[in-house]
Parts: structure tokens; C-alpha cells; sequence
């Protein structure tokens, strides 16, 4: 790959490292707030963006927000990042501070089922509020981890409110994420619901 230096430079001879730019871009972004309150009662803003034309190597980026340095990130359309479409880059510009997450105490409950009562019944229940404090509108998105069956003999039932748009986020079975537009001053609930069912004789298993 060639690049085209568009002033004159003196590179000196010490071999040392010099650093010039050889241009700027202005590329359109997708902000999107993700939370994930069942592992952090916090919101995080996150920056899609496309390809632009051209070749762009991989490496990092100085990110600033508002004026001010919030840290550093790596751009690399080749690799693939959580949520983010193919030929597209996605970099986290630190937490949003106007955003307000709340994560209410989970529910649990474990009894017999079945006419016998031969079988376990658990019922867990997730519910999450987040509060937009901006004063302009947001596109929010909310992660939960669902149960996800891998024994024929273990029955899961889930019920959302709302629907999520999307019941295995990233493409991970299991993953799911609601995602909408939330006006200034507003707040959202969510809630999971999950029902699963299996024989006495199975020992259940959970993974993370």
C-alpha cells in the first residue's frame, strides 16, 4: 500500500520515528447508548461507523468527546465488533453520566411441577429502568442474558416487556437486546421473565 505524503518532510537520519498527517475525513457515525444493568448499573456511548472509501489499515484512534480526551481505541474494519455490522468499525467513548441505569433486585422462585410433582419448576424475573437526563433524544439499547436450553429434557419459556428486537444479539443464542429511540427526559422499563422446567433427576447446570 502506497500513501501519498502531501508536504515536504525531513526524516532524519537517528532513525527516529516521525509522525505527519496525511489528511483528515469527516465520517457519518450511529451513536448508540448500550447498557447491560444485570452486570452494570451504567450506560456506555458507543460509535458505529462505516468504511469510508479508501484503504485504512488497522491501528489506534485518540478518542475525544465533547472537546475532551476520554481515551484511546482501535479502528479495524476487518475485524468483527459486538453488534456492529460487517465493513463497519464500532469504538466506546467512555460512560454516559446522563443516562441513568437501575437494575431491580432479581426474583426467584423453585417449586415441584407436573401432576406428580416429578419434575423442578424456576421462575426467575429481571426488570430494568433507564432514564434519558439528555437533553435531546437517544437510541438506547438494553443487553440481557436469557436461559438457553441444551438438554431436550430442559424446557425454557421466556416473556418479555416489550419484545426485544433481537433474541440472540451478535448472534450468541441466548444474548438479547431491545433497542429503541428514548426522548429527552424520558424513562423505559424492561422486563425478562423465564420459566424453566426439568425432571428431579437432572442436575442444572449454569454457564455465563
Amino acid at each position: 500500500t502506497e500513501f501519498s505524503v502531501p508536504q515536504r518532510i525531513t526524516v532524519p537520519s537517528s532513525g527516529q520515528r516521525v509522525t505527519l498527517a496525511l489528511g483528515s475525513h469527516v465520517a457519518p457515525a450511529t451513536l448508540i447508548t448500550r447498557a447491560a444493568p444485570a452486570v452494570e448499573e451504567a450506560a456506555y456511548l458507543i460509535a458505529q461507523m462505516a468504511q469510508p472509501p479508501g484503504v485504512w489499515p488497522a491501528g489506534p484512534a485518540g478518542l475525544y468527546r465533547d472537546g475532551a480526551f476520554v481515551g484511546t481505541g482501535r479502528i479495524d474494519f476487518g475485524a468483527a465488533s459486538a453488534g456492529t455490522p460487517a465493513g463497519s468499525a464500532s469504538l466506546s467513548f467512555g460512560r454516559d453520566e446522563l443516562v441513568t441505569v437501575r437494575a431491580e433486585a432479581p426474583q426467584d422462585l423453585t417449586g415441584s411441577a407436573g401432576f406428580t410433582g416429578s419434575a423442578t419448576q424456576r421462575k426467575t424475573r429481571r426488570a430494568y429502568t433507564v432514564e434519558n437526563r439528555h437533553k435531546a433524544a437517544i437510541t438506547l439499547q438494553v443487553l440481557h442474558a436469557a436461559p438457553v436450553s441444551r438438554n431436550e429434557k430442559i424446557e425454557v419459556e421466556s416473556r418479555y416487556q416489550p419484545q426485544p428486537a433481537d433474541l440472540a444479539w451478535n448472534q450468541s443464542p441466548g444474548t438479547v437486546a431491545w433497542q429503541q429511540p428514548l426522548a429527552a427526559g424520558a424513562t423505559a422499563q424492561f422486563s425478562a421473565e423465564h420459566t424453566i422446567r426439568y425432571p428431579k433427576d437432572i442436575t442444572l447446570q449454569e454457564r455465563q
